[in-house]
């Protein structure tokens, strides 16, 4: 992460204030607002994130390129994914957790994760699940890396 200074005008052609820089292992760029407390926080959580190598799920601004969501996935085993009769989510049965975590059919990616989720329940393989803060909606599902030479803590 670093800081940058204005530069660019944005498309109202005001300049852009200063921003920390963020560089995602994917080559994705964002940014955080300096002057913000919570920016400062996620900025912090983001350096903790990568110097552990634990994964974070971001939501950016398309316009703007600045972070608008931080959430931190869990790694899950799969234990069951149950369809929900006259509802618009299907219920995922995740080990370890007691709470109730829904995919929603109107999320873009539903096919995708659905899929994600369903291999994992029929292998037995942990899939790193992001839910929203104020709802058990399971907003993002990635396959989990292998512990394997990582330094667990």
């Amino acid at each position: 992460m670093a800081r940058t200074r204005p530069r660019a005008r944005t498309a109202r052609g005001k300049a852009e204030g200063p921003a920390i820089r963020v560089r995602f292992a994917s080559g994705a760029d964002a940014r955080l607002n300096p002057e913000s407390p919570r920016d400062m926080v996620w900025a912090e959580v983001l350096e903790s994130l990568r110097d552990s190598r634990q994964p974070a799920y971001v939501e950016i601004d398309p316009q703007t390129r600045y972070i608008t969501s931080l959430l931190l996935p869990q790694r899950f085993t799969v234990a069951a994914i149950r369809e929900m009769p006259r509802a618009d989510d299907v219920e995922v049965e995740l080990e370890i957790s007691h709470a109730r975590h829904h995919l929603r059919r109107a999320h873009p990616r539903f096919d995708e994760m659905y899929t994600l989720l369903d291999r994992a329940r029929r292998e037995k393989t942990p899939v790193l699940v992001t839910e929203s803060l104020d709802s058990s909606a399971i907003v993002d599902v990635r396959p989990a890396p292998s512990l394997t030479g990582r330094r667990r803590t």
